[in-house]
């Protein structure tokens, strides 16, 4: 993923994962990519998303996007979410607000 422009008050990627812990429980906006989109697993559409930083983002929503769709997601962040089975997210936003641009 090439560099995608921050969103106006929002994070990167990379200052999300690597701010984590003292963004916990924070509203937090952040535009990237998506990289991956699979739909309604646990009830939910998980969208990973890339800026171009290091890293990418695990974010769950009930909005429809397609891989290569370029979103701006806002949520509240939360981390070390372990849903089991080997599902563990360091930072992860769910129930996220995302709007294609």
């Amino acid at each position: 993923v090439e560099n995608v422009a921050r969103a106006a008050g929002g994070y990167s990627v990379e200052e999300i994962l690597s701010q984590a812990a003292a963004l916990n429980g924070q509203q937090i906006k952040v535009r990237g990519r998506v990289v991956k989109f699979t739909a309604d697993i646990m009830g939910t559409n998980w969208i990973p998303i890339q800026d171009g930083t290091a890293g990418d983002l695990a974010v769950t929503s009930d909005t429809i996007v397609k891989k290569c769709d370029l979103v701006m997601v806002e949520g509240v962040l939360s981390v070390n979410k372990d849903f089991g089975a080997g599902y563990r997210y360091p930072a992860i936003i769910e129930k996220a607000t995302v709007t294609k641009e």
